[in-house]
């Protein structure tokens, strides 16, 4: 199991390595739009990983957490 919100002592979000390898698959209007909070928190936490790991470039980075942000957003507009 992957705790997607490890900073958040009480309201951890936990999702199975299958669920989270689907979720941050899932592309079908674009890798930054999300269609519930679980598959936003799992891809947030998947690219805030890669960035920690180095994985993603700092300008990729921010541009890519911007995009998923900004859409989840535009959602609920």
């Amino acid at each position: 199991m992957i705790n997607v919100a490890h900073f958040s002592e009480s309201h951890p979000i936990w999702v199975s390595e299958q669920k989270y390898e689907e979720l941050i698959k899932r592309t079908k209007r674009g890798w930054s739009i999300c269609s519930d909070q679980e598959e936003w928190m799992v891809k947030l936490h998947y690219l805030r990983q890669g960035f920690k790991e180095g994985k993603i470039k700092k300008e990729d980075f921010f541009k890519r957490e911007r995009d998923l942000v900004i859409n989840w957003w535009k959602r609920w507009c």
